[in-house]
């Protein structure tokens, strides 16, 4: 269990890890019904700053608690499976307090193993370690940057098939060091060219930065077991409103892209939450004045204009009808950015203009998932304009 109260003044981890722990879950469920062995990768484990003595506010612990649950639940469903987990710290006296911790864990098909040293360095002996046929996960978490998310340094693990990653990418350091003269290389790791932002919007400079990042993972992981597809989840500062970095996650399963926006989309009204805390709690630090708090009132961190939405959704339909599945679903989150409930809520309206129709949809009573993207298994629903 997720404690908030061990994340004080680290409220950007706690979202992160509610996140990861979201779906752990849901992956492992689904992937362990398939496959007999889930390799996880750990490449920057720590701990750092923990304050549970259990390290559950660490991704060791979440990650060790996941895999339990999963595989028991497995279990009761008449599979089995084992999980493979490593732990890559560089630190040494984290290394230790790591090695420790997973001396203590003796958990039935689960095995564990650790390895000290830098996560450029020990790339080969991780390939190595997770061989060529189980699913892999990589988690990429680390506290800086270089010689990690650089296209150069992920390519061998990239090209890794049947693996996904979980990558934390530095946005807003990167933000202030692209431009730089000094960082001009570095940038070209990083994005294969030297970002030009220079006219753009706050908002445009992001969009750009991390869409080319995205193109350019994709550019490089190998289209075995399917195609490359990329998703991303901002984490703000807890008391500024701007982005501190951005959660970025590779699969090759269409479901896959869905599912996490899913986990993404439940976990923004808790970044909302925990950001309105922990700004309140500033503020009495401050004052020394005690404040009342109204959850309920707390705005979205960002807003989607529903007429974008359904002008979007004009330009993917046409007068004859077309199945809208889980592979259209994942290919328009991917090209947007965008929840599942917001293409619910436009097509909704549409639908009341006259303007588009469900062919599959006989009742016309839903209340909520006006498209089934999951329908007639995974190929979804008939819908279609009515005007041109």
């Amino acid at each position: 269990m997720i404690k908030s109260e061990s994340y004080r003044g680290r409220e950007q981890t706690y979202i992160k890890h509610k996140l990861l722990a979201a779906y752990l879950e849901r992956l492992f469920m689904i992937i362990g019904l398939f496959q007999p062995v889930i390799r996880y990768v750990d490449c920057f484990s720590g701990p750092w700053k923990e304050k549970d003595e259990t390290l559950q506010d660490t991704s060791i612990g979440i990650s060790l608690e996941i895999m339990k649950k999963c595989r028991d639940g497995i279990i009761k469903m008449g599979k089995t499976v084992s999980f493979q987990a490593l732990f890559i710290e560089k630190d040494k006296a984290g290394f230790e307090k790591l090695k420790d911790h997973l001396i203590k864990i003796k958990s039935p098909g689960i095995e564990l193993s650790a390895r000290q040293g830098d996560f450029f360095e020990l790339r080969d002996e991780i390939l190595s370690w997770c061989g060529e046929r189980d699913f892999a996960f990589f988690f990429i978490d680390p506290t800086g940057w270089k010689k990690v998310v650089e296209i150069s340094t992920l390519a061998p693990l990239l090209k890794r098939p049947n693996s996904e990653f979980l990558i934390n990418f530095m946005y807003d350091f990167l933000l202030r060091t692209h431009t730089q003269d000094s960082f001009q290389e570095d940038m070209r790791e990083i994005f294969g060219e030297t970002p030009k932002t220079m006219d753009m919007t706050s908002k445009q400079r992001e969009k750009f930065l991390i869409d080319l990042y995205r193109s350019r993972l994709k550019q490089i992981a190998p289209s075995i077991g399917g195609k490359p597809r990329v998703a991303h989840v901002p984490i703000l500062y807890p008391l500024r409103d701007r982005s501190f970095y951005h959660l970025v996650y590779l699969t090759r399963h269409p479901r896959g892209i869905v599912v996490f926006m899913e986990e993404s989309e439940k976990l923004d009204f808790v970044q909302r939450q925990v950001r309105e805390q922990a700004k309140k709690n500033n503020r009495e630090r401050k004052t020394g004045q005690l404040e009342f708090s109204f959850y309920n009132d707390v705005n979205p961190e960002t807003q989607v204009d529903l007429k974008d939405v359904k002008a979007y959704w004009l330009s993917k339909l046409s007068l004859q009808p077309r199945s809208f599945g889980i592979k259209q679903l994942a290919d328009m989150i991917e090209e947007t950015g965008w929840f599942e409930s917001d293409f619910q809520t436009a097509f909704k309206e549409l639908t009341e203009d006259g303007v588009v129709a469900n062919l599959d949809d006989k009742t016309n009573r839903r209340r909520k998932r006006f498209v089934h993207f999951d329908a007639a298994h995974s190929s979804g629903e008939q819908l279609m304009r009515l005007q041109s």
